[in-house]
């Protein structure tokens, strides 16, 4: 059965957008999920004062929020300017959802410090759409004070997944309920595919010829089957399945993340593979009601995600991505729009952000502030960023996401590792086509 992409599904999905509350345009307006609230309120205060222009703002919970920008864009009744995860981008450009920034941004005096590498999560066919809010890294997270009562030693520095799946055992072995927490399934959407499976793929087999991803890009086509794939699926089937390290259940509670979150603050929780915003968000993402940094780092300690173990593998791996805010091509003032863009990402504005939300810099004038390289913790996790790389941002990977996704729910559900790898490739083949699928043996 074909699957459709996010966009072919936009039809459907209008229907139900229609049930939600409609978004009242005003002169100039903007939508954004709850969680980047202390980023975006800030820069539309500021500008209101500056221009006595009022915005309307749509603030929406973040669970579901992707659907609704799609949706919105789709039916040209998107807001002026709207916050999305970087992976949408490349679709919607492709659409003609989004106008590029880039004869805008050449006007505007704080573009210069962009990193031009992160910028390409936000582009597409060689254009700029969005402009990142932040970049990130991966990392396992862990409970020093679970760790040290399973009796292992600190600061934990894993060399393989048998060394990760060992410590999970043990901690396992002193109650602790969830000893390694693993983002799968589809209602983990990008967590499973960012978080979980990337960080192991890119790990689980020599990166020669892209045998470690998605995506072989030189080929230009989607890897259905891979040793890679086996392996990585074959480790959510480790955790899961056959040593129950954390209950399957996990992954389906009615907001994850803060189940979890809340759960490490509780001590039940002995590894979490998650990101750099952790350090902010395990206690509040919006930086109002955070412990001291003394206080965090006694509870919390992180290590790399370390590769397979096998000498051709990558000793350990990393991938990046973030968030970005661009405009809709429906825009009706892109001048007004493009204005209040950049007040929000204004130097004051963004950097106190940046800075006290712990996030990873997009700008050199802010990762060389002695604010920023003042933080130990963004100075010891900006490291792991040398060594990075993104998703395949290409059209179509809104589909192949899902369909990962979904491959390791059919893990969770018991299904085996050949099925869910024949499911796998049998469905990007349906979407894309024989001759854009790729198998490794």
């Amino acid at each position: 059965m074909k699957k459709p992409t996010v966009l072919a599904l936009l039809p459907s999905l209008a229907l139900a957008g229609s049930l939600m509350p409609s978004v009242a345009m005003a002169d100039v307006s903007i939508m954004y999920p709850e969680f980047i609230t202390a980023l975006v309120k800030p820069g539309i205060e500021a500008y209101e004062a500056n221009t006595g222009i009022k915005v309307n703002a749509v603030k929406m919970p973040t669970v579901g929020y992707e659907q609704r920008v799609a949706v919105d864009l789709a039916a040209g009744t998107a807001p002026d300017i709207v916050v999305m995860d970087s992976f949408m981008v490349a679709e919607l450009a492709s659409a003609n959802y989004l106008h590029p920034l880039d004869a805008q941004l050449k006007g505007w005096d704080q573009y210069k410090y962009y990193i031009k590498s992160l910028l390409s999560v936000a582009s597409y066919d060689d254009k700029v759409y969005a402009l990142p809010t932040d970049t990130d890294v991966r990392m396992l997270w862990y409970d020093k004070s679970v760790m040290k009562k399973a009796g292992i030693a600190l600061p934990w520095s894993p060399k393989s997944w048998d060394d990760v799946l060992a410590a999970s055992e043990k901690i396992k072995a002193q109650g602790v309920p969830y000893s390694f927490v693993l983002p799968a399934g589809t209602k983990r959407a990008e967590a499973t595919t960012m978080q979980g499976v990337y960080m192991a793929l890119l790990g689980a087999d020599t990166p020669k010829d892209d045998r470690n991803r998605l995506r072989n890009r030189k080929e230009g086509k989607w890897i259905g089957d891979s040793p890679a794939l086996r392996r990585t699926l074959e480790l959510y089937r480790q955790v899961y399945v056959e040593k129950q390290l954390t209950p399957a259940s996990i992954n389906y509670e009615t907001n994850v993340d803060a189940f979890v979150r809340t759960a490490i603050t509780k001590h039940q929780v002995g590894i979490l593979a998650s990101g750099s915003w952790e350090f902010s968000c395990i206690w509040d993402c919006n930086g109002v009601n955070l412990p001291s940094v003394e206080e965090r780092n006694a509870v919390l300690g992180w290590a790399p995600w370390p590769g397979m173990g096998r000498a051709d593998t990558l000793k350990t791996t990393n991938i990046s991505g973030g968030w970005t805010i661009g405009m809709a091509q429906s825009a009706k003032d892109k001048k007004e729009a493009f204005k209040l863009l950049t007040t929000i990402f204004d130097h004051g504005n963004f950097s106190e952000w940046t800075v006290a939300e712990h996030r990873m810099g997009v700008r050199t004038d802010i990762t060389e502030s002695p604010e920023y390289t003042q933080d130990a913790y963004l100075a010891k996790a900006t490291k792991l960023a040398e060594n990075t790389t993104s998703r395949d941002t290409f059209p179509g990977y809104n589909v192949v996401t899902q369909l990962i996704q979904q491959a390791t729910g059919n893990i969770l559900d018991g299904m085996s590792v050949d099925d869910a790898i024949t499911e796998y490739k049998e469905s990007l083949i349906d979407e894309f086509g024989e001759d854009q699928v790729i198998v490794y043996k």
